[in-house]
């Protein structure tokens, strides 16, 4: 009976002593630190725990960090708690921003569409723009067409977007007429040589060469893998022609001695033959969209001033024109 007792008391201690030192250690070899965390209670009208300027800071500081989900939380709560105009213009601005460089425009847009309901003439100008770029972004050249608020009086920058998505639609000519009227009113302003950039690329979309499906299959039935060649595919129209090229070959010498296997020779003949046609119609399509996006591309990449850098922080504008 003693030794059971015993046993329990023991028992009993381990088990209190470890309740009392249930904290957060951090143990090194040397010595054993404990951090106890504390709960810190606050006043019911107290807003929060840290500054407006501080939220922005690390708000800031997560953006440069890339980490633009978590970002976009913080400018969120930063205009939640801190309702006057121009915090919230500001935060629901970086917010948006954020989820725009994170790729989820669809989110993006609705913080935008929220931004535009402040009554502040800069915000709406902010949303007006950016609405639309996020269907550019997201390659949706008809809807970012649709969206642009022809109300918004800042002939500049949307006349700017209403260009690109016409390159971005392939309406090259469209897309001239629209930078050569800008480009009457922008002689000193410091996107001019974008313009004239962009003039200059739009004549060349005019005369941007497309292959013809038409003439891609005629080829081919007039000499397999002639029509690959013709969209640039040397290599595959090469080997369309040996392939066919034998199995015709075969067809052709062994049809006397063995009808049988010169028959299914000339069956995949037949059929490489009508498929090379095909392949190539096809083909052309490819080639096609695969010029037009490297010239999409480059035009994105060596503009001096792509359309995202318009309306890009909240001290930025859009360019200004002469009628304005």
């Amino acid at each position: 009976m003693n030794l059971k007792f015993y046993i329990f008391s023991i028992l009993l201690f381990l088990c209190l002593s470890s309740t009392e030192a249930d904290t957060l250690s951090i143990e090194d070899s040397v010595e054993t630190a404990t951090v106890i965390i504390e709960t810190v209670y606050v006043n019911t009208d107290t807003i929060c725990a840290y500054g407006r300027d501080e939220i922005l800071s690390f708000a800031d500081h997560l953006f440069g960090l890339c980490e633009y989900d978590r970002a976009s939380v913080e400018y969120l709560r930063l205009s939640f708690l801190y309702t006057d105009e121009h915090y919230a213009e500001t935060a629901l601005f970086k917010a948006g921003y954020c989820k725009e460089k994170a790729g989820d425009f669809a989110q993006a847009r609705n913080l935008y569409q929220t931004l535009a309901t402040i009554p502040n003439e800069r915000g709406m100008l902010f949303a007006a723009y950016r609405i639309p770029l996020t269907y550019l972004l997201e390659n949706q050249p008809d809807s970012a067409l649709a969206a642009i608020d022809t109300t918004i009086q800042d002939f500049g920058a949307s006349e700017y977007l209403r260009g690109w998505i016409y390159l971005r639609q392939k309406r090259y000519s469209d897309a001239y007429s629209v930078f050569e009227k800008i480009s009457r009113h922008t002689e000193t302003s410091d996107v001019a040589g974008s313009i004239d950039y962009l003039l200059h690329r739009s004549r060349q979309g005019q005369r941007l060469s497309h292959r013809s499906p038409f003439v891609a299959g005629l080829l081919s039935a007039a000499v397999p893998g002639l029509g690959r060649g013709y969209c640039g595919r040397w290599d595959d129209g090469f080997f369309s022609f040996l392939i066919i090229g034998v199995t015709g070959s075969l067809t052709y010498f062994t049809w006397e001695n063995d009808r049988n296997f010169a028959s299914v020779m000339a069956v995949f003949a037949g059929f490489f033959y009508l498929g090379n046609i095909y392949g190539s119609a096809r083909g052309v399509g490819i080639y096609n969209r695969q010029k037009d996006g490297i010239f999409w591309k480059t035009t994105w990449e060596e503009v001096p001033h792509p359309p995202t850098m318009l309306y890009s922080s909240p001290g930025s504008e859009g360019f200004q024109t002469g009628n304005e």
